[in-house]
C-alpha cells in the first residue's frame, strides 16, 4: 500500500444492491477494477462484545491510493451493516486505517469512550470497528499491521494502476 500507516486508506458503503453499485462505480466513476469476496470468511465475529454470524459480500477497488469497499449483507443477523439500512441510512458507512500498533490503538479509541462495534479476523488478522457515530458520522475501521491485509490492499491498489476499464469485477483471492 502506498499510503503511509494511519492514514485513510478506504471509504466503505454498505449498499442494498451489490450488482448496481459496482456497476455505477465502475462504469460512471471509472474506479476499478473491484475484487469481489462473495460471502466473506470474517471469523471470531463479535457484534458489541456479542457473537455474530453476520454473512456478506465485499468488492474491494481502488481509486487512485484510496481504496473503495462496498458491502452488502445477505442474512439478518443483527450487525453494523444492517443496523446502518434499518436507519435508513445510505453513504459512507465507515472508513479504514492502519496504525502502527493496532492493539495501543484500539486501546486509545476505548479510553476515548469508543465501543467496539463490531470484531473479526480476516486469514488470522484482526480488524475492528470503533463506534464513532457520534463523534464523524459513521464507523472507523481499523486493521492490524498484517501483512495479510497490506498484500490484499496492495493487489487491489496495483490492479487499479492503468486500468483499462476490462474485467471490471473480479473474484477475489481470498
Amino acid at each position: 500500500m502506498t499510503q503511509p500507516l494511519y492514514t485513510v486508506r478506504q471509504l466503505a458503503y454498505v449498499v442494498r444492491d451489490l450488482d448496481a453499485a459496482l456497476k455505477y462505480w465502475t462504469e460512471v466513476l471509472k474506479v476499478g477494477p473491484f475484487f469481489r469476496f462473495d460471502h466473506c470468511p470474517l471469523l471470531d465475529q463479535k457484534f458489541y462484545g456479542k457473537p455474530s454470524n453476520t454473512d456478506v459480500t465485499l468488492a474491494l477497488g481502488n481509486s487512485g491510493d484510496l481504496q473503495i469497499e462496498l458491502i452488502y449483507q445477505h442474512n439478518d443477523e443483527p450487525s453494523v451493516y444492517k443496523e446502518f439500512l434499518d436507519a435508513g441510512r445510505v453513504g459512507v458507512h465507515h472508513f479504514g486505517m492502519m496504525p502502527v500498533d493496532y492493539k495501543a490503538t484500539c486501546e486509545e479509541y476505548k479510553a476515548r469512550g469508543h465501543a467496539a462495534a463490531f470484531e473479526c479476523t480476516v486469514g488470522g488478522a484482526e480488524l475492528v470497528y470503533f463506534d464513532t457515530v457520534k463523534t464523524v458520522g459513521h464507523y472507523i475501521e481499523l486493521w492490524d499491521n498484517h501483512s495479510v491485509f497490506k498484500d490484499l490492499f496492495m493487489m487491489v491498489e496495483d490492479a487499479a494502476k492503468g486500468w483499462d476499464g476490462k474485467h471490471p469485477v473480479r473474484p477475489g483471492p481470498l
